[in-house]
């Protein structure tokens, strides 16, 4: 089990969080390969890729490789109502061929899972002949509604619509000068499960165009997610773009309080809770937002509450200083808390998610998503699918409903996620057998000598299958490294400590009261 310095983890959380809306204004205007660099990166002696994250709550599935054609023999192993789902165009065909010969080279072509296509165009005789040739497997191709996929025509053909795209990009904000990109958004945030071809199955591994995977997956994902009760697996979790998401949080701390939702312990990965001092006086409680504001603020309590016990209103008293002082004070502002919380926009990365439908499929979700709908958000603003997933699931679930892919290496644009192959071997081959040969199920799948059969260098606290991972990108974990770090120190807690309140103090303002009175009273006998 990973040991962390979680006191240490909330002061480095702290100082990057002053620095979030520079760092997003600086990832806005150079590209999004920024998000990843701006964050700093570890040294190889630190970095978490040489560490397991392996707990009672969360790990792999298997380290390194299980004999595939024994694991699907198995009578107790059930292949599973699932389907991959991928959005795309027409034009993008070579992209998504590209994805598909990788998931098909790396996993596909032992389980035959059927892919959903779905378009808000017609899909053209040659798409459908190309993307069928690649797969033995079913495969569906989709159209979606004009009602769900358009904004409704009342909006989109306003002038606020019309100007809220295009200030937002004048103002630099990455995608958001396209309609076609929130429209994306949105459907994938709460309808693309409501489509009868995703609708029939129980569950959906999401799949882009242009994705690459560098490991090969020898289990059955779907099969062992619903053997241990997961609901929702990832594979990158990474800061989302402030300027994207501004008024996001606003909107879904409005939906809890109307609702009056009670929040899984998952939600502790999303937000940055300031309601630390148990507390009645509400001046008080509005003055600390940090644990390191207790000690003064009550100490500056303490002094004017002994002047006025004592009546001693001497000008240069301790007591008259602290009063002048907190006269001046100005509350702190955080424009975005809300509720005393805020969100850190830690969010997991949807253009790879592997899930049960139901999870989103269902009249919660569905009314958050509703809500959200009617605020504008997702085109007065640009709110991304990822975010309004995983602040959904943070409201629903708890830390125990989710799996890290850990042991998937995946790449999307500029992010990759690349594990290290395991170097074990265990007598029991449940467990796994570190590096398998590799055994193709068609010829076509072969790999050359010299490309794919020599693999990367594993090590003990690895958990990948032959994977040969690209060396031109870090990994993400060394990258956006807060939010994985969260993640692991999560699944590393105890029950009491995420039914608290996660990496809140919650300190007692009387205890701490009565503490500082007795030194007051002590320093003031001394004279």
């Amino acid at each position: 089990m990973l040991k962390w310095n979680l006191h240490f983890k909330r002061r480095c959380r702290r100082i990057l969080g002053k620095y979030r809306v520079i760092i997003s204004c600086l990832v806005i205007i150079l590209f999004p390969t920024l998000l990843v660099l701006t964050l700093g990166a570890r040294n190889s002696s630190t970095s978490l890729a040489n560490e397991e994250i392996i707990t009672k709550r969360d790990g792999v599935f298997f380290k390194g490789c299980v004999d595939t054609p024994e694991y699907l023999e198995d009578p107790y192993y059930t292949k599973m109502n699932a389907t991959f789902v991928m959005l795309t165009r027409n034009e993008e065909m070579d992209e998504v061929l590209k994805t598909m010969q990788s998931i098909e080279t790396h996993f596909n072509q032992w389980f035959q899972y059927p892919y959903v296509f779905l378009n808000n165009e017609p899909f053209t005789e040659e798409f459908k002949l190309r993307i069928t040739s690649m797969t033995n497997a079913e495969v569906d191709f989709g159209m979606i509604e004009e009602t769900d996929w358009e904004f409704p025509e009342d909006i989109r053909d306003t002038f606020a619509f019309k100007n809220a795209i295009q200030e937002q990009g004048d103002r630099g904000i990455l995608y958001a000068h396209m309609e076609s990109y929130h429209k994306m958004c949105r459907f994938y945030s709460g309808i693309f499960y409501k489509h009868p071809l995703v609708r029939r199955h129980e569950w959906y591994w999401r799949l882009e165009p242009d994705v690459e995977f560098f490991c090969d997956i020898s289990y059955d994902p779907f099969y062992e997610m619903a053997k241990t009760n997961k609901k929702y697996g990832f594979t990158v979790v990474l800061p989302e773009i402030y300027w994207s998401v501004p008024n996001l949080f606003r909107y879904t701390r409005a939906f809890i309080r109307e609702n009056r939702v009670k929040v899984g312990n998952l939600w502790n990965l999303f937000v940055t809770n300031y309601d630390i001092l148990d507390t009645d006086d509400e001046e008080l409680s509005e003055f600390v937002n940090h644990e390191e504001d207790v000690e003064p603020k009550m100490s500056e309590k303490v002094a004017i509450d002994h002047m006025f016990d004592t009546k001693e209103f001497d000008e240069d008293s301790m007591g008259m200083h602290m009063l002048i002082r907190r006269a001046k004070s100005k509350i702190p502002t955080k424009e975005d808390k809300f509720d005393n919380q805020e969100y850190n926009l830690c969010h997991f990365w949807s253009n790879f998610e592997i899930a049960r439908i139901d999870v989103f499929d269902n009249d919660f979700y569905n009314s958050y998503f509703e809500f959200l709908e009617k605020s504008g958000g997702f085109w007065r603003e640009r709110w991304g699918d990822a975010p309004i997933h995983s602040l959904g699931l943070g409201m629903m679930l708890d830390v125990d409903d989710i799996h890290y892919f850990r042991d998937i290496g995946y790449r999307h644009a500029d992010v990759q996620h690349c594990p290290k192959n395991w170097n074990g071997f265990q007598q029991e081959k449940k467990v796994g057998h570190g590096q398998l040969p590799y055994m193709p199920f068609e010829d076509r799948f072969k790999r050359r000598a010299g490309l794919w059969n020599s693999y990367d260098t594993g090590t003990a606290a690895g958990s990948g299958c032959r994977c040969k991972c690209s060396k031109r990108r870090k990994d993400i974990e060394d990258r956006a490294y807060e939010c994985i770090d969260l993640w692991a120190s999560l699944v590393s807690a105890s029950d009491s400590f995420l039914e608290s309140g996660g990496f809140v103090p919650n300190m007692n303002a009387q205890e701490i009261e009565s503490s500082i009175e007795r030194d007051y009273e002590s320093h003031f006998a001394a004279q």
